[in-house]
């Protein structure tokens, strides 16, 4: 999948996490000019350590119109400068671990590149900008307010129909809402409907599988929450 993202998008957002980061980097290497990073010592280290040849370039460095590929989690607060400096490489694929970003950051990210590629735990996702149409006729700021509200009946919704685990959840929000829910927005609204008896898991192959405990309250709670946001519908609507 590495190869096919690069070959046909100039400009490309790799997400990845903690348990794949080193791994999606190094998958991208063979077809680029060069590893473009502010851990050069680190790097070349971890190139050493796999036989694996490539140059390593700091971020004022970069070879304009070229294949490079950015270690974004190095670029700290400066990466919108940089992303903006690489807008006429040949082909660029910014890799950058979700772990490590806030929900504004995330979606800066999303905007500004002209595909993307989610890759966590067990979720492969591509997403492209022309492929993004399931809500185009819903403002996408007010999607994301409506869905971060409220977050917690979505959640339980979702799970009511599926038990996932939190990787699978953010897959699903982003499948439906077209929004990214974080691990760190995510994983307190689980724990905190865990902690309610709302929830339980059961662990399995190291992921945390939630479901609905208590199946009759939820579909209560969810129903008093549709009744509520249908009343107030009918106030705000227009003649």
């Amino acid at each position: 999948m590495a190869k096919q993202i690069t070959g046909k998008a100039d400009h490309s957002l790799h997400l990845c996490n903690n348990a794949n980061s080193e791994e999606v980097v190094f998958s991208y290497l063979g077809a680029a000019d060069a590893l473009v990073t502010n851990n050069v010592e680190a790097w070349e280290t971890r190139l050493k350590a796999n036989n694996v040849a490539c140059l390593i370039k700091k971020p004022d460095e970069a070879m304009q119109h070229k294949r490079i590929v950015v270690d974004g989690s190095s670029l700290g607060s400066d990466f919108e400068k940089w992303e903006q400096n690489w807008e006429k490489q040949k082909s660029v694929v910014c890799i950058y671990n979700i772990e490590e970003l806030d929900a504004s950051v995330l979606k800066q990210l999303v905007n500004s590149h002209d595909k993307m590629l989610l890759s966590v735990n067990k979720i492969r996702m591509v997403s492209h900008k022309e492929l993004n149409k399931g809500m185009d006729d819903i403002n996408p700021e007010i999607v994301e307010n409506l869905v971060k509200r409220d977050l917690k009946n979505i959640v339980v919704s979702l799970l009511l129909s599926n038990p996932m685990c939190g990787t699978d959840l953010v897959k699903a929000l982003y499948t439906k809402f077209k929004v990214f829910i974080s691990p760190g927005q995510l994983y307190p609204t689980l724990h905190e409907l865990e902690k309610s008896g709302l929830l339980k898991y059961e662990c399995k192959l190291k992921n945390k599988i939630y479901s609905v405990q208590k199946e009759e309250e939820a579909k209560h709670l969810l129903q008093k929450h549709v009744a509520a946001n249908s009343a107030l519908s009918r106030f705000l609507m227009t003649e």
